[in-house]
């Protein structure tokens, strides 16, 4: 009999915790909790359109309504800080970057859902953030061709130029350099013809540039000096004809040289003379014999 007596007991107990629960979600449930809230929302860009955004951060009181069970966790939004996007929610118009309560009421259901309603002081609020208009500027590139070195008895063909030799900077105008932009040139030999890419400052968020690198372009050879013999002819005679040519030697190679020297012959007082003269201006002619082909017959 009193194990009975304790059985009802704590069945009757149960069914007490079961109502008072029961009665608890239903009065729960039928109770619309409003609170307003101080709320500051952030962005993460910094340049927006035409505009430099000089405060990111909004601050604004929300109203917020809920019932149920999510009612309950309503302290979740006293002093809430929320990142958003700036791209993808701040507006632009001729007075500067803004947004509406439609726009901040994204931001809240996409991260909190539908079990919240929010409401601002009226809905044709807007929401300016302190802004600078963008101004682009151009800056040169700080290139010295003589720090880029040549290894011994090389000269340059074209001597080494950089493109672009500026790049537009675009920002608030405190933000962007005076002067030049620096370029780091590695220390290495330059043989032959080659483009290089170089690496250029970076500025970082606050600032857009139109170029990040700059090319070096250059052409080098080795310089030099070699003798030849070619022919010429004269009264259906040939003759041999010594030259000692200095240029690079990409174009004093054998089979290639006699394209870049004019041999031509000219009447003189003692007979035919000869000349000799280069058709380009990095071959030089140092010397050649003989200087009379045909002595005249006296």
């Amino acid at each position: 009999m009193r194990k009975l007596l304790q059985h009802i007991r704590i069945e009757a107990l149960l069914f007490l915790v079961f109502a008072a629960l029961i009665w608890f979600v239903m009065t729960v449930s039928a109770t619309t909790i409003e609170r307003q809230y101080t709320m500051s929302f952030t962005a993460d860009a910094s340049v927006v359109g035409s505009y430099w955004m000089q405060d990111s951060t909004l601050n604004t009181q929300v109203t917020v309504r809920s019932k149920g069970l999510s009612a309950l966790f309503m302290r979740q939004f006293n002093g809430l800080e929320m990142p958003f996007s700036a791209k993808n929610s701040v507006r632009a118009n001729k007075k500067g970057l803004f947004m509406l309560p439609d726009d901040i009421d994204r931001i809240l259901v996409e991260r909190f859902g539908g079990d919240y309603d929010f409401s601002f002081s009226a809905k044709s609020d807007t929401f300016y953030f302190s802004t600078a208009a963008l101004v682009t500027k151009s800056l040169p590139i700080n290139f010295e061709a003589q720090s880029v070195k040549l290894p011994e008895g090389y000269r340059w063909i074209s001597v080494p130029t950089i493109s672009p030799t500026e790049i537009e900077i675009t920002g608030p105008i405190w933000a962007i350099p005076n002067g030049s932009i620096e370029l780091d040139v590695p220390q290495t030999e330059w043989k032959g013809r080659k483009r290089e890419n170089l690496s250029l400052q970076e500025f970082g968020t606050r600032l857009t540039q139109s170029a990040n690198k700059t090319v070096i372009t250059a052409h080098s050879d080795l310089w030099v000096e070699d003798r030849f013999t070619t022919k010429v002819e004269w009264d259906g005679r040939k003759h041999d004809v010594k030259l000692w040519l200095s240029g690079p030697f990409t174009l004093l190679k054998p089979g290639e040289w006699e394209q870049y020297v004019n041999v031509a012959l000219h009447a003189v007082e003692d007979g035919v003379g000869l000349d000799v003269d280069s058709k380009n201006s990095l071959v030089t002619v140092l010397s050649y014999s003989p200087k009379i082909l045909v002595h005249s017959q006296q």
